[in-house]
């Protein structure tokens, strides 16, 4: 709401400082003349003509560009900016002379022939003879109406900022559809992962015919229905994704008994902030992964502290001699999606020593 309200003032701000751009330096040597509409001609034609330069940008940016620019008809699109121009041409010299030829630019003096004493009155010339030599005023001189410049000039500068602003856009567009399909690409490989290793803990406990087999189940079905139903979100509260954490830690426990040491604390109030589903939760499935072996005591930290606007996760777990060097195909992932969700706004440290591994986030919520 915010950002619409910002985007309607900057718009609202623009458009006036474009209308009253032609008042702010005028011949009576002032920074800004305030336009007279309602007794000088002049004032109200270059008000007029601006308006309708600003109300053809909007249109031009709005309708004409996306409607043929960016549909392949840009051979129409082209005859229709000459055709306006030429319609603005004429609607600004209609009304500084609306009883001149649209096309003449000779300069018309005034006509004489209807006054029956043309010349009475004029006083005669000063003689000029042995005055040093000096250039006539440009305003004696005559030649074209410069009312058809001004107005092809400030026109073709608003057909040209309007056709950058909606290329930059279309750029924009193209280039968050393009993060919208690797994040959906990454999302469709982090999930069958959990669900492979999931599924795998829970075959392990029905293998032992364990009492714990059932819960482990539900707990499973509660985080698939998260996955199914938050995790398509863009972004969703943080309560919900430290749930999530906490039923994935459960199940965990679940499925390891004793034979895992799991230190896991949350500090800090997650209600009211926001993060990307599943960011996670995949380091500290990688630590589960990687760092727990049923023949050796396993040690698995999990410390994450909620700040005002920063959230700090470290994740680190005692390596055994089972563990491989690579990482998994979530964590690779979870680290390329923060580089396409957070850039700037999250910081990551790896840090892989022989007996241990630890991960230690910072991102802004």
């Amino acid at each position: 709401m915010k950002r619409k309200i910002s985007f309607y003032a900057l718009h609202l701000c623009l458009c006036l400082a474009f209308l009253f751009l032609p008042y702010a330096f005028t011949s009576s040597k002032t920074i800004f003349t305030w336009p007279d509409l309602y007794s000088n001609v002049h004032d109200r034609i270059y008000f007029f003509i601006y308006f309708s330069l600003l109300c053809f940008f909007y249109f031009n940016y709005y309708y004409l560009i996306p409607k043929y620019y960016f549909k392949n008809k840009r051979l129409l699109y082209f005859i229709m900016i000459v055709c306006f121009l030429l319609f603005f041409l004429w609607i600004s010299r209609f009304l500084d002379h609306p009883d001149h030829n649209f096309l003449d630019f000779r300069p018309h003096p005034r006509s004489f022939s209807g006054d029956p004493k043309p010349f009475e009155g004029i006083k005669p010339p000063p003689d000029f003879r042995g005055m040093p030599p000096h250039p006539m005023p440009l305003d004696t001189i005559g030649g074209p109406p410069t009312q058809y410049g001004h107005t092809a000039l400030v026109y073709l500068l608003g057909v040209i900022s309007s056709l950058l602003f909606a290329i930059s856009g279309r750029l924009q567009n193209v280039e968050k559809e393009k993060m919208k399909s690797e994040l959906a690409f990454l999302k469709a490989q982090i999930n069958p992962h959990f669900l492979f290793n999931t599924l795998n803990s829970i075959y392990a406990l029905a293998l032992k015919k364990d009492d714990r087999t059932p819960d482990a189940v539900i707990q499973l079905s509660e985080l698939m229905r998260y996955i199914i139903s938050e995790a398509n979100e863009e972004v969703i509260d943080l309560s919900k994704e430290i749930n999530y954490i906490n039923s994935f830690i459960s199940l965990q426990k679940t499925r390891l008994g004793n034979t895992a040491k799991v230190d896991y604390q949350v500090s800090g109030k997650p209600f009211g902030k926001s993060i990307t589903p599943l960011i996670l939760v995949s380091f500290i499935e990688n630590a589960f992964k990687h760092g727990v072996n049923p023949d050796q005591t396993s040690e698995i930290g999990i410390h994450i502290d909620i700040l005002e606007d920063m959230l700090k996760m470290e994740v680190s777990n005692k390596k055994t001699f089972s563990v491989k060097s690579e990482t998994g195909i979530g964590l690779q992932n979870t680290i390329e999606r923060l580089t396409l969700l957070y850039p700037n706004r999250h910081q990551l440290e790896i840090e892989n020593s022989a007996d241990k591994y630890i991960v230690k986030l910072s991102i802004k919520v």
